[in-house]
């Protein structure tokens, strides 16, 4: 917007500008700005603000008409509203706009990343959505990986429009058939080389020139990812083949993995979780593995049983770090979190170690390490006799399980650790308190001893946490 008074300024103002002037050059010729209107209109003058007021009263009718004509804009400034207003209010406004479109950038950036983690098609089909165009993901080749067609545009055919770009190998910013093209390429990968295609009837500005150019980082990132679960499975095949055939299992596969969830020094840390259910337990695992994502981890997770899972997290990691971790999805879960330890001595008399611990924990503890008791049950000295009375009792319920298909183990172990309360077994294993009470009652018929008796429940707690399957 520029304030001028010469009668020919086209000298001086650019195209789309739009001119302020007060008509002093031409006081009593009106019929005179009926031509200075064609002439900035002709020069590419997008615009004229006439104020009214000094040298004309209001503004001639033969200036309106000729603007009409030549389908400028035309409008009014009252005597009293100074020119530099009009610019300070021009500037402002303009301030806002940029700063308003900066902010609907970012947020669209933020956008095309979420829509990234769905997949190709998800983030083809956000990248048209923001761009108000129909997008294409197609290789050297000319095949279709992805491809979104904006609802607010006529159908088109992409054949001429893909044979175009990969001519111009995915470097395009053109009109082909009507439609301006615009073309990003992906970096190469390998001998494979691809190209995100947009295509509108409107020319694309900065920012749209910036999104696409993000979504084809993005969609190269998705693109590489089968290759690299390729890689993965492959060493996966390996040591299976390893383990079927008892050859010693490859090392450096082994590491790779290893170090993705160990520390620095090579450490990892055990945790087993016992969820109150096999439903409870999938929820659980799901939330963490959700939690786990967000801070850019994986899950390692070996499932025990259908309520009940090993997992492993770097060696580093406190007991205050596992319990801001787990916080909010944890429940009712039982923890036991183990020494961090190198991960090549991680065994399986480190889990049954983890189970006994879990099964003497009340229903939403965690436990760490130095909260454990009862190690004097695997001094060697005592461990044989242990071993013999629980499988005089705990052995004897959990053949009748597997004979008669009950579940009495399960629920002798709840009624335990609930101190020989029926309403809170009942509650845990969500079972009626009169099929507890049953289940009871057989449990004493099986083992003549009367759960009630104090003695006998802390034996038979003592031994179910000495001893696991």
């Amino acid at each position: 917007m520029h304030p001028c008074e010469l009668r020919d300024p086209r000298e001086f103002v650019g195209s789309g500008a739009v001119i302020l002037l007060t008509g002093m050059a031409f006081e009593g010729q009106p019929d005179q700005l009926v031509e200075y209107v064609r002439r900035v209109a002709a020069g590419g003058v997008t615009g004229v603000g006439f104020g009214v007021g000094l040298a004309f009263a209001e503004v001639p009718p033969g200036m309106v008409e000729a603007a009409r004509d030549c389908d400028i804009s035309l409008f009014t400034v009252a005597r009293r509203v100074p020119f530099v207003s009009v610019l300070a209010r021009l500037h402002d406004e303009l301030q806002r706009q940029r700063e308003e479109g900066l902010e609907r950038f970012i947020a669209q950036q933020g956008a095309l990343n979420d829509a990234a983690v769905a997949g190709l098609d998800a983030l083809v089909d956000k990248t048209s959505r923001l761009l108000g165009a129909h997008t294409c993901l197609v290789d050297k080749d000319g095949r279709v990986f992805a491809q979104s067609s904006h609802p607010g545009l006529p159908p088109m055919e992409w054949g001429p429009v893909i044979a175009d770009t990969r001519a111009q190998n995915f470097y395009a910013a053109r009109r082909v058939g009507g439609w301006n093209v615009l073309a990003q390429r992906l970096a190469d990968h390998g001998a494979r080389s691809f190209g995100l295609l947009a295509v509108a009837r409107e020319s694309f500005g900065v920012n749209e020139r910036a999104l696409l150019k993000q979504a084809a980082g993005l969609a190269e990132l998705t693109v590489k990812r089968p290759q690299e679960l390729r890689r993965t499975q492959n060493e996966l095949n390996s040591m299976a083949m390893a383990i079927q055939l008892g050859m010693d299992q490859p090392e450096d596969p082994m590491r790779r993995i290893f170090r993705l969830v160990g520390d620095a020094q090579g450490r990892v840390r055990p945790v087993l979780v016992k969820s109150e259910g096999e439903r409870a337990h999938q929820r659980f695992l799901h939330a963490l593995d959700a939690r786990l994502q967000d801070h850019g981890r994986l899950l390692f997770e070996y499932t025990l049983d259908k309520s009940s899972s090993l997992l492993l997290f770097r060696g580093s990691r406190t007991m205050k770090n596992l319990q801001d971790l787990l916080r909010d999805i944890r429940g009712s879960k039982r923890i036991v979190v183990g020494q961090p330890m190198p991960w090549a001595e991680l065994g399986v008399g480190i889990v049954r170690e983890l189970e006994s611990f879990a099964f003497g924990l009340q229903p939403g503890m965690l436990a760490g390490p130095e909260s454990r008791t009862l190690s004097w049950t695997r001094d060697p000295r005592v461990k044989g006799a242990v071993h013999n009375r629980a499988e005089e009792t705990w052995g004897k319920v959990r053949a009748h399980d597997a004979e008669h298909g009950t579940e009495l183990a399960e629920t002798l172990e709840v009624y335990l650790r609930a101190g020989g309360h029926v309403s809170r077994t009942a509650e845990e294993l969500q079972s009626h308190r009169h099929t507890v009470r049953k289940r009871i009652a057989d449990l004493e018929d099986l083992l003549e001893v009367d759960l009630k008796d104090p003695l006998v429940a802390a034996e038979l707690l003592i031994l179910g946490v000495s001893v696991t399957d």
